[in-house]
């Protein structure tokens, strides 16, 4: 018997690991990741110049958009001169009627008004020359101003101006010193992919395991295999190579954030966001992760294999399947609440109720510490429900059930798993 599981394992690792979209998921997306932040880096720091002025003129043509020429009245006495590459886009006027009289001779589109009061209230006002919202754009003289107030200093210096300050505040229910905006971004960010990540690998493994039992079951090939199988022994072997499977996916893909994470805090053009800088991997919940992973995979492929067994076709197999799907991404609809309350009630129910334990959980571990009593209850509810639903998948995984050439009726679904032996099963010699 174990040297027949141990056959079914090789073939199934061996057959499902040369798929191409296992092969693209796996180990290229990792590798585009790491290509493009690079790439990034390199287009961002040959777009800028630290010692350059922190805004270069073709900046501010490249925001004229559908004005050609535009207009403007100095009452504040704020811009000193008009580079000269602007000349022609930007022209100055001494006064309103001036600037108006060249607008409706259509020698300008637009025109602005630089309020006397600019240094306190910062107001400009836009004249029209009727309502034509292609010409609402403030940005040609809103960089003009500000190129003409930064004076020399360099885009490093502009860019602290413009961020001066990173407030922090201590949260007791995190029990830890964080930012207040991009502390949250950071949570965001890190419960976000971690979920998608654990989803991706959980359902995709288990969707290839459900769909190799429906395509044996569609060429026929499955006859030839109970000749030489017992069901059982083809479950376990499927299940065994599809978690292995599932497990290498989940290190590849953490292990390739981790290390992108450290690498693009050390380039130049990553160092200043402070979603990253903010970004704290929790690693002591990775033993956890794997953990809920392991116990969750072997639910839902107990689930996908019945499925599996039960369908007739490729179409049939992801109908059935949406049922407890769909369950057990709800945690993921509810991310704001676990952001902002991960131990409230629902997202404690979430972590608690074992369909949605994989998912609720590791949203709630991504940002808090989650009480090790609640992380034992909520890993024996799972692994209860993984057995019985394991029990329930071996008796659906039986000869009659997958040389059935139709879908059993749901009302026939409890008989075929709670009752006996049915008409068309073979007795034992």
């Amino acid at each position: 018997m174990i040297n027949n599981t141990f056959q079914v394992f090789l073939y199934e690792i061996q057959r499902n690991i040369r798929r191409k979209g296992y092969i693209f998921t796996t180990f290229l997306i990792p590798l585009l990741i790491f290509v493009g932040m690079f790439l990034f880096n390199t287009l961002a720091m040959e777009g800028s110049n630290d010692g350059e002025p922190a805004i270069d003129p073709n900046d501010i043509v490249a925001q004229f958009e559908d004005i050609n020429v535009a207009g403007f009245v100095d009452l504040a006495s704020v811009i000193d001169a008009v580079p000269d590459s602007l000349a022609d886009r930007m022209v100055r006027f001494p006064d309103e009627e001036t600037a108006r009289s060249a607008m409706q001779d259509e020698a300008i589109d637009v025109f602005y008004v630089i309020q006397p009061d600019y240094l306190e209230t910062g107001e400009v006002v836009l004249h029209l020359p009727g309502l034509q919202l292609n010409l609402l754009n403030d940005q040609p003289i809103e960089l003009l101003i500000e190129r003409t107030l930064a004076g020399d200093i360099d885009n490093q210096t502009l860019r602290r101006i413009r961020n001066a300050a990173s407030f922090q505040e201590f949260n007791l229910e995190r029990d830890a010193e964080t930012d207040t905006a991009s502390r949250e971004d950071a949570d965001f960010l890190m419960v976000y992919v971690f979920t998608i990540a654990f989803l991706l690998s959980l359902f995709m493994t288990n969707g290839y395991l459900m769909t190799s039992v429906i395509e044996e079951k569609e060429n026929r090939l499955i006859e030839i295999l109970m000749s030489t199988l017992r069901p059982f022994e083809l479950l376990a072997g499927k299940i065994m190579a599809m978690g292995v499977l599932g497990l290498l996916q989940m290190v590849i893909w953490f292990g390739g954030m981790f290390l992108a994470l450290h690498v693009a805090v050390t380039l130049p053009a990553f160092q200043n966001i402070p979603v990253l800088l903010n970004l704290q991997v929790r690693w002591h919940i990775l033993p956890t992760l794997i953990l809920y992973f392991v116990v969750g995979y072997m639910l839902f492929a107990a689930m996908y294999s019945a499925v599996g067994a039960i369908s007739g076709s490729m179409r049939e197999g992801p109908q059935y399947a949406v049922i407890f799907t769909l369950p057990a991404v709800l945690p993921f609809y509810f991310f704001a609440l676990v952001l902002e309350s991960p131990n409230g009630p629902l997202p404690v129910f979430f972590s608690m109720f074992p369909i949605t334990a994989p998912i609720g959980m590791l949203m709630r571990l991504s940002v808090v510490d989650v009480p090790l009593i609640e992380i034992i209850i909520s890993l024996v509810l799972l692994a209860l429900t993984a057995v019985a639903a394991m029990w329930m998948a071996g008796r659906l995984f039986r000869v009659q059930v997958l040389l059935a050439g139709q879908t059993p009726k749901l009302s026939e679904l409890p008989r075929m798993i709670f009752g006996g032996r049915s008409n068309g099963q073979p007795k034992a010699a």
